[in-house]
């Protein structure tokens, strides 16, 4: 039995699991990890597999020494060896869900040891809490190749067929977006159910985790609570992205930095919920002002903001002339040879159309994505007809699942089934019916995917999760018109690039209000939606405008003719309080 000792102070911000696989030349366990702590690393669990018990032991020692030595002190936990974690005095253990169970191992180490439980499924992780795990180790997160998920357990629906692409690598694209993974949104839908039980234990994702995808999975694991609060998932643990470095110090200290950065995004946008609405604190007709004037300097100031779509074939030729209409450059591009290179260089937002699909296309939407996360460049995604057929369902929970979305925009049969709505009902890429309570739906979707949601209609609906604000503009002939839709997640698109052209330094000319619209999304898609229904309601009253045709023609004319004046007169906007 353990003698009694001190519980430790629990931090699993950011967990460190050793694997003496693929070590860099002349690093060992003992220098990586000490490097690791220095770099921000706060808990280190010994999992060696392969180790006899004697050199098990003793590597233990040497790691359990170099954690306690820390400044602050560092957790460490032994994998699985309740008798290594005794011999060598380790603040603990971590099971697996085929090791002895919680209750026995308690016994053996004592009520202050921390025992933490790998968990692939919901009942797993009731289970866990039921038996009073001190914390919860879910995964796999992301492909990897240390563990690998039973078919059985698999959170996400679908598992790729091998298929063959000419001239590319299809198979290894396949295994980098393998989908027998939880993903972010699998470990979500864990913790939410926790928390809808009530039930409250602290949790770290593992599994294929480093600096390229930290940011998609910290923000796709935040629980959201029926009230709409949010809570961040507590850590995340880290193999070989930290083992495998030849500079652990470094990569942890970006790793933690970017856990930081997002727990305090996170408070902010928290104690932002309860500040004043919008429209109330600066008033309609200034905030109206403020939009007309963003939307008129978009239209007059030729910055050629370049806009990457991967779009559909139907729409293409209209959403490029609503480009240039509103002063930027449309780049229409699938090729999974080139889409990364194009979003890293070339890019300021990338617009993600799910209309027109194929195995190539589908690609290409997951590197594009990829690439704008990490190069900070908003992604606008328009959902088309996902409701139409599980095949659309499941490409879009992929891309939610390996994208973080700026925006998604769709129709009210679109974002209906987004949400798990029971109205959801749509016919072709049309939607069906009238949704209830559109505010409340659009508000909790803006929560849970963390990003802008529009739902389009006879009216709009647009949130941040924080604010929904009703936009009433618009004419019917735009459901006359094939891809209307699509152009507004465009001129989305367009807006939601002055962000990024601002960091470049491509927006010299001087514009105050500017400033304050570079860190308001909220902004950039009431811009986007107004500019077209604004321009809808003033093409509609040409004389030569006699059927959809015409019409078309007639509304990009006046996107490229929109002046403050113009805006500010015929904006209709209004905020929804919801409770």
């Amino acid at each position: 039995m353990s003698k009694q000792k001190t519980r430790p102070q629990l931090d699993l911000t950011l967990y460190l699991v050793t694997s003496s696989d693929n070590l860099a030349p002349g690093s060992t366990i003992e220098s990586t990890v000490q490097s690791a702590i220095l770099g921000g690393v706060t808990i280190v669990q010994l999992r060696e597999k392969e180790l006899g018990t004697r050199e098990f032991l003793k590597l233990a020692i040497s790691l359990r020494n170099i954690c306690h030595q820390a400044i602050p002190k560092v957790t460490f936990i032994v994998n699985d060896r309740i008798d290594i974690a005794l011999a060598s005095d380790a603040d603990g253990v971590h099971l697996g869900q085929d090791d002895m169970p919680i209750e026995e191992a308690r016994k053996w180490l004592g009520p202050n040891a921390v025992i933490g439980i790998s968990t692939n499924t919901i009942e797993e992780a009731i289970d866990a809490v039921e038996r009073k795990a001190d914390y919860l180790g879910i995964g796999t997160c992301w492909p990897t190749g240390t563990k690998v998920i039973p078919d059985h357990k698999i959170i996400g629906e679908h598992y790729h067929q091998e298929a063959t692409l000419d001239r590319f690598d299809y198979k290894t694209l396949m295994t980098f977006f393998d989908t027998r993974s939880t993903g972010p949104r699998g470990v979500k839908k864990i913790r939410d159910e926790l928390t809808l039980r009530g039930l409250k234990i602290p949790a770290v994702t593992i599994g294929g985790i480093k600096w390229e995808n930290v940011t998609r999975t910290l923000y796709g694991c935040v629980s959201t609570a029926p009230s709409g609060a949010l809570d961040p998932i507590e850590g995340i643990a880290v193999v070989s992205a930290i083992m495998s470095s030849d500079q652990p110090q470094v990569e942890a200290r970006r790793l933690r930095q970017t856990l930081d950065k997002h727990n305090i995004a996170l408070e902010s946008f928290s104690s932002r919920q309860s500040k004043p609405s919008i429209l109330s604190s600066q008033g309609t007709d200034s905030y109206s002002e403020y939009l007309s004037s963003v939307i008129a300097f978009k239209c007059a100031h030729d910055c050629r903001q370049l806009i990457h779509h991967i779009t559909n074939t139907v729409v293409q030729n209209d959403c490029a002339n609503l480009t240039l209409a509103l002063r930027c450059s449309p780049m229409m591009s699938s090729s999974i040879e080139e889409v990364e290179e194009l979003v890293e260089t070339c890019s300021d937002s990338l617009v993600i159309n799910l209309g027109t699909l194929d195995q190539t296309q589908i690609m290409a939407m997951k590197l594009a994505g990829r690439q704008a996360n990490l190069a900070y460049k908003p992604v606008v995604f328009d959902p088309v007809g996902v409701g139409a057929s599980q095949f659309r369902q499941k490409v879009t929970d992929e891309l939610l699942n390996y994208v973080q979305m700026s925006y998604i925009k769709g129709n009210e049969g679109e974002i209906a089934s987004l949400a798990n709505h029971s109205a959801a009902s749509s016919h072709g890429v049309d939607s069906k019916g009238s949704l209830p309570d559109p505010a409340r739906v659009v508000r909790d979707l803006a929560r849970k995917e963390r990003c802008v949601v529009i739902m389009t209609g006879k009216v709009d609906y647009v949130s941040d999760g924080m604010h929904v604000i009703k936009l009433e503009n618009g004419v019917k002939m735009l459901a006359s018109i094939t891809g209307s839709g699509c152009m507004v997640g465009t001129a989305i698109g367009c807006f939601a690039s002055i962000t990024n052209a601002m960091r470049k330094g491509k927006l010299a000319v001087p514009f105050t209000n500017l400033i304050d619209f570079e860190t308001r999304m909220l902004d950039a898609a009431i811009c986007g939606v107004s500019s077209v229904n604004i321009a809808a309601e003033l093409a509609i009253s040409h004389s030569n405008v006699t059927g959809p045709n015409s019409f078309r023609a007639a509304l990009i004319d006046e996107v490229y003719h929109l002046t403050p004046e113009k805006i500010k007169s015929m904006i209709k906007i209004s905020e929804v309080v919801v409770d």
